[in-house]
């Protein structure tokens, strides 16, 4: 649910196996707005709306749609932001191969070109480090083939 506002991009764009150029990157970027949107102003959607509208905030403030940074960002979307990295990590995707659960946790806790650990709340990645043979444990069973 946290991506549903990529119903509103282009299968073109979300199926790209290259690199996206940057008006493309503009409006993949717009998905965040586009989910709070259809998700809706309803208070028994607030956490839900949080999560579509800021799970690419980083803690560090170099995320979008807002750039906000450290506490300004709801705790339950920084939760999601590293669960988002982990997935896209160990997922296959048009334009790269999937990585183990070993490379996975070795970028989200030392970065590589596109992560950095100052993205993450440190309080989430402390879980994160915390349980990260469980998370792939849960992976594992999830995507069972």
């Amino acid at each position: 649910m946290h991506d549903i506002g990529k119903i509103s991009i282009p299968q073109s764009i979300l199926l790209k196996p290259g690199k996206l150029d940057d008006s493309e990157w503009e409006l993949m970027k717009k998905h965040t707005v586009s989910g709070a949107n259809i998700i809706g102003e309803n208070s028994i959607f607030t956490v839900a709306r949080n999560i579509a509208l800021y799970h690419h905030e980083k803690y560090d403030g170099t995320g979008y749609p807002y750039g906000l940074k450290g506490d300004e960002i709801p705790i339950e979307a920084t939760i999601v932001t590293i669960v988002d990295v982990y997935d896209a990590l160990r997922s296959a995707r048009p334009y790269k191969e999937a990585f183990s659960h070993e490379k996975t946790v070795f970028i989200i806790e030392n970065g590589d070109s596109k992560v950095s650990p100052s993205n993450f709340s440190p309080s989430v990645m402390e879980v994160f480090k915390r349980y990260k043979d469980e998370i792939k444990d849960l992976w594992d069973l999830s995507n069972k083939a």
